[in-house]
């Protein structure tokens, strides 16, 4: 499928059609975001990735750990506590209460202990228990998060969030759309915004870039956007610089590529007027 649009520096129409679907490799950087910025100063430390992502059958099982340090010369308590998450593309993240949303996995997971009191200088471990319902309505992607932090929420003190993901194993489609597209300037440079969404009930991990073309069907370059991971329900901005480009009329395509027959693309006539450092970012009208 594809969808077209028409972007300019100042205004612009935009028209919706459908193209394909999508590809991704990625652990989520909001997540790095979410480890508060103190958390660089923080005596705990989570060792390992802030992402675990698991691919389990109908009733299966799955044990693990996650690995702690006190870095600290005192002994550090620690407590874990679980919850939900969902990111939208203008950068809100939300924390409900874990088991509270539609996708959620925390009713699945059980997990020990739930304090702890961690030695100076000394490891400690998480264990945490993942069993799929055996129930074959649940389809695609799962999740929750545990997380963790000081047990007296001491200034400084550092919050780590360790998302785990359960993919249901030949279930779920990928099903993204993308909701607005824009030309900027941010930091003195002319950048194409695109916002994308996951329809669909499995996570997807889209590589993404855009294609453009001149008025007489010339390259005019190919710009890579960085990746993420899109959950169900949830989207991500992506912010291209273009400021090669000089200005003039432009076709483009937008492509997130999730391998296979999931590939999305979004047709974008770009229209730049002006220099890169446009005072105004475009608008878009439906």
């Amino acid at each position: 499928m594809s969808s077209r649009h028409t972007v300019t520096d100042n205004i612009s129409d935009m028209r919706r059609t459908k193209t394909s679907t999508v590809r991704f490799k990625t652990f989520l950087l909001l997540f790095c975001m979410l480890c508060t910025a103190s958390a660089a100063e923080a005596n705990i430390v989570v060792l390992g990735d802030l992402t675990r992502d698991y691919q389990l059958r109908p009733g299966q099982t799955h044990e693990s750990v996650i690995e702690l340090e006190n870095r600290d010369q005192f002994p550090q308590q620690v407590k874990v506590y679980q919850v939900d998450y969902k990111y939208l593309a203008n950068g809100e993240n939300f924390f409900p209460a874990p088991g509270s949303m539609e996708r959620s996995n925390a009713r699945w997971i059980t997990f020990n202990p739930k304090t702890m009191t961690i030695p100076p200088m000394q490891h400690a471990q998480i264990r945490y228990l993942i069993r799929a319902p055996r129930d074959r309505a649940f389809r695609g992607t799962y999740w929750s998060m545990l997380m963790i932090q000081d047990a007296q929420e001491r200034t400084g003190a550092g919050r780590y969030g360790v998302q785990i993901l359960t993919n249901l194993v030949n279930t779920g489609k990928i099903g993204l759309q993308f909701t607005s597209a824009t030309v900027g300037s941010k930091m003195g440079k002319r950048v194409l915004t695109v916002d994308i969404e996951n329809k669909g009930d499995k996570v997807a991990r889209p590589e993404m870039w855009v294609e453009v073309y001149n008025t007489a069907g010339q390259k005019a370059g190919r710009f890579i956007s960085t990746q993420g991971t899109i959950l169900p329900g949830c989207g991500i901005r992506r912010d291209i610089d273009i400021s090669s480009l000089p200005k003039g009329s432009y076709n483009s395509l937008f492509i997130a590529d999730c391998g296979g027959k999931n590939v999305y693309g979004l047709e974008i006539k770009l229209v730049l007027e002006g220099e890169p450092e446009v005072k105004a970012p475009a608008v878009i009208r439906n």
